[in-house]
């Protein structure tokens, strides 16, 4: 774990609200690991009594639920669901304006003839899953079956849904499936909006100087990894098998300090997927 200036406030947040429907969790923040995460993570300035734990977003939403977190970088759909627990970390967040090759469809058919289909998705989404029903339901009229299973690639299902790095590697590969559609590319086509895919949020009920550290290291850390995005690749691009360079293309498309454009998003996604309920 690194070391550096965030320090520890357990004092603080050790109380909580009277309503608080849970008791604070240790200084642990939730880290989705991905590449496209990296750029908050990579030197983030930790001192014992801290902890950064690896979970999956599908999880971390879970995690989230029970309380088992203090910040996290959390799916934009469950931070929708528990926004009454948990409050954002200034604009910071996970979004891409058009398209990025981190949420891809692979399909055996075009888009437009999936009505009917079998899509195997990965377990480890919980935005892009719920994003691909409002816009396949929503823009094309299509109803399709979502199987949620672990190894989706080795299903015989009309398409796979892959996000993150697991998107990336079998993009690589892929012989399969001939058509690959980047689903927040759909969303910008459809909405003209950026696709929003994560926000950073922390406990409503931790401390007010615990909420300042923690923005405050997110944002140095930022800045400095925003500078030296080739240094970030180098390693995944042996585990991914992708070129380092296109590594360094791929994160430079995304928003990590959201703007006003992403907060349409975020609005519009809401009542979009509140309507499906």
């Amino acid at each position: 774990m690194a070391t550096g200036k965030v320090r520890s406030q357990k004092s603080e947040v050790g109380s909580t609200l009277p309503s608080s429907p849970f008791a604070l969790p240790p200084l642990t923040v939730a880290r989705i690991p991905y590449l496209n995460c990296a750029p908050f993570f990579a030197g983030l300035p930790l001192k014992p009594g801290w902890e950064v734990v690896d979970v999956a977003p599908r999880r971390l939403g879970q995690m989230a639920e029970e309380g088992k977190f203090l910040a996290g970088v959390m799916s934009l759909a469950d931070y929708l669901r528990l926004q009454d627990r948990f409050e954002r970390i200034g604009p910071l967040g996970v979004a891409v304006r058009g398209r990025v090759g981190s949420a891809l469809l692979f399909s055996r058919k075009p888009l437009r003839q999936l009505d009917g289909a079998c899509v195997a998705v990965t377990d480890e989404t919980s935005t892009t899953a719920l994003l691909l029903r409002v816009i396949l339901e929503q823009r094309y009229h299509l109803t399709v079956r979502l199987a949620p299973h672990a190894h989706p690639t080795q299903q015989d299902a009309d398409a796979v849904l892959l996000i993150g790095d697991e998107a990336l590697r079998f993009g690589s590969v892929n012989r399969l499936y001939p058509f690959e559609i980047d689903v927040a590319f759909e969303w910008w086509l459809w909405q003209h909006l950026p696709c929003v895919f994560a926000v950073w949020a922390i406990r409503a009920d931790a401390g007010a100087s615990t909420k300042r550290e923690v923005s405050e290291a997110l944002q140095r850390t930022l800045a400095v990894n925003l500078r030296r995005l080739d240094e970030l690749v180098i390693q995944p691009a042996a585990s991914l098998h992708v070129p380092a360079e296109d590594l360094t293309m791929y994160l430079s498309r995304f928003i990590y300090r959201l703007s006003a454009e992403e907060e349409r998003a975020i609005q519009r996604f809401a009542q979009l997927s509140q309507s499906m309920a």
